[in-house]
């Protein structure tokens, strides 16, 4: 049998840094940052287009609005897009974030003139077709209504509502229902008001010499229209009440999902980068504490995580996992075991050092492609991240001690602060 419980090696490095690029402007005004690669001959362009789930009236409506941008234009059919794309073996896709919609095309250098061009057109003018937006919503819904039989995804669904209060925007949820209901004309309005350049920022990676610039000035760059960029500074207040556990009753679930939660401190905080690596070591790799003992020891689950996650002005601590139901208290009974373990002992320096070690080797793979170095760069529009910031995570990944993990621990590690959402059959539970 393997043992599992001691890793490979892990060679020891201490420094690595990023340079964080500087933005150029284009004629109109909207900032464009570069990760030249030259040696790729590849393309992307990420665009950051100010207005997310904090704004859209309907959930998904932000991610719709980026996504069927590609389903046709104002000079442009959805079948002439769809070919050129493919033929040019273009990739779009689209994300939303808090305060902003990313929406983002990869391509072959040789063909990002003709790309951009089609891009651009697909950005200013979308056509919003009802015929193609309904196609598209029908397929996403079915996924809606196949992922709510999940009981990770209703465990996640209940924690939203107990983290952030159920009014709160970030607790709203997609449904089949509110999907459907949403129109062209909602599309259109939310298009006016945030897709414009003052609302714009660019990221472009990969191959990037005076050719590629001059063709986004030529495009982007020519985009005049006028609009007021969104206030990412105002977040509606998180107004979650004093319940700290939440069970959706899914009745014959065999399973049971879990989520844990401890809100924590911002990215700027001193501590954020100690407080990383502390949680790193709980869960945040095959070796850590909670999947040697929940996974490999007791059994209780195929796969055990936890993560922060920084967000703008604040992060939070998560666990989560799914588990047979019988072993729902037995987990969370071990969860809050390891806690313990992490907040009364010192962590022993060489489980640090492979902590550590694990922690740089995967920032490396930041660094690994210009495509990886743009969506870090882009993490500075979506949460918080500056450009400081890897290269004093790297500082403070290699200066931690014991001693420092030791003392986040015992502030911001604490079991009185812990939100627990389940879902799964609630008789079988045996909490």
């Amino acid at each position: 049998m393997i043992d599992r419980s001691t890793p490979p090696p892990i060679s020891n490095f201490e420094k690595v840094e990023l340079n964080f690029p500087n933005p150029i402007t284009l004629s109109n005004g909207i900032s464009v940052w570069v990760v030249d690669k030259g040696d790729d001959e590849v393309n992307r362009l990420d665009l950051y287009i100010g207005g997310g789930t904090l704004q859209e009236p309907t959930p998904m409506l932000a991610y719709l609005s980026g996504i069927l941008c590609f389903e046709g234009s104002a000079t442009r059919s959805a079948e002439a897009i769809s070919e050129a794309f493919d033929y040019y073996g273009a990739i779009k896709s689209a994300q939303p974030y808090d305060h902003c919609t990313l929406v983002s095309v990869s391509m072959a250098n040789r063909h990002f003139k003709s790309i951009t061009e089609i891009f651009c057109d697909c950005i200013r003018e979308p056509l919003y077709s009802p015929g193609e937006c309904e196609i598209y919503k029908k397929s996403l819904a079915s996924n809606l209504a196949i992922a709510q039989e999940r009981v990770d995804f209703l465990a996640s669904k209940a924690m939203k509502r107990l983290y952030y209060g159920a009014h709160h925007p970030a607790a709203r949820e997609a449904t089949p229902e509110g999907l459907m209901s949403i129109t062209r004309e909602d599309l259109l309005r939310f298009h006016r008001e945030y897709y414009h350049p003052q609302n714009l920022r660019i990221i472009i990676s990969g191959k990037v010499g005076e050719h590629e610039l001059a063709v986004l000035e030529a495009t982007f760059g020519a985009w005049q229209k006028k609009g007021q960029q969104v206030d990412e500074s105002l977040e509606p207040p998180i107004v979650s009440g004093k319940e700290k556990l939440s069970v959706i009753d899914k009745k014959g679930a065999v399973q049971s999902g879990i989520e844990m939660c401890i809100r924590a401190i911002p990215r700027q905080h001193p501590d954020y980068f100690k407080l990383r690596l502390l949680v790193t070591a709980l869960g945040g790799y095959f070796g850590s504490r909670l999947n040697m003992n929940i996974r490999e020891e007791k059994g209780y689950t195929y796969g055990i995580q936890s993560a922060l996650l920084g967000k703008k002005n604040d992060s939070v601590i998560i666990v989560y996992t799914s588990c047979a139901t019988a072993h729902t208290r037995l987990l969370i009974d071990e969860v809050k075991h390891e806690m313990a373990r992490l907040r009364q002992q010192l962590m022993p320096a060489d489980e640090l050092a492979v902590v550590k070690q694990h922690m740089l080797s995967d920032l490396m793979k930041t660094l690994d492609t210009p495509f990886s170095i743009a969506r870090y760069v882009g993490d500075w529009f979506t949460c918080g991240v500056y450009p400081e910031y890897f290269n004093k995570q790297v500082e403070a990944i290699v200066k931690c001690t014991p001693e420092d993990v030791l003392q986040v621990a015992q502030t911001y590690l604490l079991e009185e602060k812990m939100l627990i959402a389940i879902a799964g059959d609630e008789e079988k539970m045996q909490l």
